[in-house]
């Protein structure tokens, strides 16, 4: 099924370039766009709040604000929480001088929310950070951990700004020093996730796992197999590399089959527009990474009746590669570096999932989970020259040795298909420098969203005209 993005906008100027694509509502002086997933409708008056995440209406008060960012809309205010994860971005652009303003959900409706407010739609002229914002002038994306309210008094918009705590600075000193119950207490975190998962999935949902030869994902397929789900594990093969052996070693230890996914290289490449269309960022670190779950997703590798639970975050709060000289608090550092970066970098963004109307879970990407993690030391997380050694000593005794502690070979998270694409793209570009065919590919996903096309009908075409961009500079 081709995806249909899915978003939220409100603004205090009517976007008529909207209208025809979304519902449309006027609670006082605001006007709200909203097209959510199915069965998600705005409701018949205001205040109302929505659920950033999933797009749908929630009582006030009944998410965690530190893992749910908010929208609540009043007749003359509107008030916006960013949780302290913000894997799905709210964006924020304004017309001081016309006192016109919007926030909106999808990077990509700048095309269709800015001439409305009488601003310019503009790519700026070179990459920017993560903590910089996004790639379009005058349009920034609002920082975690914040609070922003927009209200109409005395006859004029104001916007107020406030932070709210960010959870990061907890977890300076992890106080978890034994790896064994490190592991275990992750373990039971990541159990009580897949559980609390599945209690608010409909009953007879089957499951599919992104499993690779890796702990991440090895870990999460055999605790939700294990916990009784229906689960079928997904392997994914490349021209560059497979860890099919591997997948299948576990497979066969719990008693359940493995459906292997071959993508070819024309594949691969043919999801990096979509892939940087759901991401809103052209860093090639974070395209890449994301390019084998966007093609198994792309492609309906996986059944769309099937909730996917990937191990992706593991890296992130887990990991840290092995540096034995290392001080115990650069370790710590880089744990919460990469978590920082990652809540800006969009990479567990569920717009995809949205878009695609698949349910999609990163069990380890949960905060009961991550804050486990982030209280064990680095000292149990990387020991006698292994990375995720808590997670392993955990997962050894429960799996053959083999299985807990083999050495993984990088295909989703890098590795060869990260040099297979950069090959691929050196050849058609002549330059070994990745970033501008990915610009290219925003620049070119922007004009057709100026002209009302949201989603990447044509992934290969688009790719071509993106190359024909670069080549022609």
């Amino acid at each position: 099924m081709a995806p249909l993005s899915k978003w939220c906008v409100v603004s205090n100027a009517p976007l008529p370039d909207l209208a025809a694509l979304a519902a449309h509502a006027e609670p006082g002086a605001l006007h709200v766009y909203h097209r959510g997933p199915e069965g998600a409708a705005l409701p018949g008056e205001a205040p109302f709040v929505l659920d950033v995440g999933t797009l749908r209406a929630e009582a006030d008060g009944t998410r965690d604000p530190m893992t749910s960012s908010t929208l609540r809309v009043d007749a003359d205010a509107v008030v916006v929480r960013i949780s302290g994860l913000n894997e799905d971005p709210v964006h924020y652009a304004v017309n001081r001088m016309r006192g016109l303003f919007a926030y909106f959900t999808d990077l990509f409706l700048a095309p269709l929310v800015l001439p409305g407010l009488g601003l310019p739609v503009e790519m700026t002229g070179t990459a920017v950070g993560h903590a910089c914002g996004t790639l379009l002038r005058g349009v920034s994306r609002l920082p975690h951990s914040s609070v922003h309210r927009t209200r109409y008094e005395g006859g004029h918009w104001r916007t107020e700004t406030g932070d709210l705590r960010d959870p990061l600075r907890d977890f300076r000193e992890p106080h978890r020093t034994d790896p064994a119950a490190a592991g275990e207490a992750q373990l039971d975190a990541l159990t009580a996730e897949i559980e609390r998962i599945d209690s608010t999935t409909p009953a007879g949902t089957g499951y599919a796992t992104l499993l690779s030869g890796g702990i991440d994902s090895g870990t999460v397929t055999y605790l939700a197999a294990t916990a009784g789900l229906s689960v079928t594990p997904y392997s994914v093969g490349t021209p560059w590399g497979d860890e099919l052996a591997d997948a299948a070693e576990l497979c066969a230890e719990l008693g359940i089959g493995l459906e292997a996914v071959h993508l070819t290289e024309d594949d691969i490449i043919a999801s990096i527009p979509e892939a940087v269309r759901w991401l809103g960022v052209t860093e090639p670190e974070v395209v890449e990474v994301a390019l084998t779950a966007t093609s198994v997703q792309r492609l309906g590798a996986v059944p769309a009746d099937r909730t996917l639970l990937t191990g992706y975050g593991s890296d992130l709060i887990n990991a840290g590669l092995y540096r034995p000289f290392a001080h115990h608090h650069e370790l710590i550092d880089q744990v919460l570096s990469a978590v920082d970066r990652t809540r800006r970098s969009n990479e567990l963004s569920g717009r995809m999932a949205l878009a695609h109307g698949t349910g999609v879970h990163h069990p380890f990407w949960s905060w009961p989970v991550m804050r486990v993690a982030l209280e064990t030391a680095p000292e149990c997380k990387v020991r006698e020259g292994r990375e995720k050694y808590h997670l392993r000593t955990a997962m050894g005794r429960r799996v053959p040795e083999p299985i807990a502690w083999r050495k993984k070979i990088a295909v989703h998270h890098g590795g060869g298909l990260q040099d297979g694409v950069a090959r691929r793209l050196e050849k058609e570009t002549g330059s070994s420098d990745r970033e501008p065919v990915y610009r290219a590919c925003f620049a070119e996903l922007l004009d057709r969203s100026a002209r009302g096309e949201l989603e990447p009908v044509d992934p290969p075409d688009l790719f071509e005209r993106a190359l024909g961009r670069v080549r022609s500079r």
